[in-house]
């Protein structure tokens, strides 16, 4: 089976400045708690997120050269997308209330910061251990293991 290996080192420092950033934004975003908004506000995050994941949704599945869709799948898919973002961002906010309220049990004063930096070393983690993507990555060099070696295309 060929495999592929990152030959660049800058490819890695831009994929640590990606996490390092994403880490960041969620121990910052963390920082709120969701329990203090305005039950209207969080109300308006819901329909928010469920409205952006169905307009996702939507759009994915526009009629192509593969495929025509009709309207209604289109429409299903988008309104199963906003629904279980809806709820998924509501069943966030329960989550989140429960770590809170466990911290607080257990003698922390203030969780907030210690769930922000949490949130922020488990995101710096996933994102490193996601895998790299590789179409549009110049880098890539093929690697022989042991099926054949694949070529390099030419520009």
């Amino acid at each position: 089976m060929t495999g592929y290996t990152n030959t660049n080192p800058s490819s890695f420092r831009s994929r640590l400045g990606n996490a390092a950033g994403t880490g960041v934004a969620s121990g910052l975003l963390t920082l709120v708690d969701p329990a203090k908004l305005r039950p209207s506000t969080r109300r308006s995050l819901y329909v928010g997120t469920g409205a952006a994941a169905g307009l996702i949704g939507w759009f994915a599945t526009a009629p192509g050269e593969d495929a025509k869709p009709g309207k209604k799948f289109r429409a299903a898919v988008a309104l199963g997308l906003g629904t279980l973002s809806a709820a998924g961002t509501k069943l966030g906010f329960v989550i989140d209330a429960r770590i809170h309220q466990a911290l607080l049990r257990r003698g922390i004063e203030n969780p907030r910061p210690l769930m922000a930096i949490g949130s922020a070393v488990i995101t710096v983690g996933m994102v490193l251990l996601e895998p790299p993507r590789h179409e549009d990555d110049e880098s890539l060099s093929p690697v022989d293991s042991g099926v054949g070696a694949l070529e390099r295309p030419r520009h």
